[in-house]
């Protein structure tokens, strides 16, 4: 199962896997994380640890049901250490692996992050593994293309090793400053920018050190993504200012 598919990613360093989760999952589990979205729709991270979500809710504490914040938080943990999750897992990373941490982009038309465009950057520049361990599991909840802020990668970067980067703010920066640590592109990949285009409730797998970045959304269409992230057991790893990041086991007992 996948072996083209696993074929595509070793060579590309990034490779879209349809339906691994239901459409009405996908349609649940937006729905229950657009309760906590604050006015700008900025981005949330961990949403699947109870104290993370309830610290950047911001509505009235008045309006904040517990419950809500328990319900989603437990559910955006079962996405990230699902069994479905952790098969990819075993199948594109062929490592034992543990979670790390999590974010949800939204991406929301016109919000005050809609014309947000992630500069060109590596994910791994973040945790820096040493061994490029480290990768991530994209959940799109709606369709993405060019019009309405799909990412871009280049391919085959992923093979370049971690490349030197600007140290930019990218979780709750300044309305109108684009995210993402951009890094140095070689000379022979700035012709390789591909725009991917993803079918909606699609998971986007991308290795660490795989150059992309996003679009802006011009568009009338939201672009919700949730991203859960992953790296080799016993690689040394940041835990990062915003990130926090953590070892989550995958696998229960």
């Amino acid at each position: 199962m996948h072996s083209d598919k696993k074929d595509f990613y070793e060579k590309n360093g990034y490779v879209i896997l349809e339906k691994i989760f239901s459409d009405e999952e996908a349609e649940f589990f937006n729905r229950c994380v657009r309760r906590h979205a604050n006015k700008s729709f900025a981005a949330l991270i961990n949403p699947d640890r109870y104290e993370s979500l309830l610290e950047q809710d911001e509505r009235p504490k008045s309006d904040i049901t517990l419950s809500e914040i328990q319900e989603t938080s437990a559910l955006a943990r079962s996405i990230m250490t699902d069994e479905r999750m952790v098969s990819l897992l075993d199948i594109f990373h062929e490592k034992k692996t543990v979670g790390l941490s999590s974010q949800f982009i939204f991406k929301e038309a016109y919000s005050d992050y809609s014309s947000q465009a992630w500069r060109p950057h590596q994910d791994n520049f973040y945790p820096k593994s040493k061994n490029a361990a480290y990768i991530t599991l994209n959940w799109f909840l709606r369709d993405a293309d060019k019009e309405n802020g799909t990412i871009y990668c280049y391919p085959g970067s992923h093979k370049l090793g971690l490349l030197p980067a600007e140290n930019n703010i990218s979780f709750r920066e300044k309305v109108g400053d684009n995210p993402g640590s951009e890094c140095d592109i070689p000379e022979d990949f700035k012709d390789k920018k591909t725009d991917i285009i993803i079918p909606a409730n699609s998971v986007v797998i991308l290795n660490g050190n795989c150059i992309h970045g996003s679009h802006p959304n011009n568009s009338n269409r939201s672009r919700p993504w949730y991203s859960s992230c992953y790296i080799s057991e016993g690689e040394e790893f940041v835990i990062g200012k915003s990130s926090k990041r953590e070892k989550i086991n995958l696998k229960k007992p």
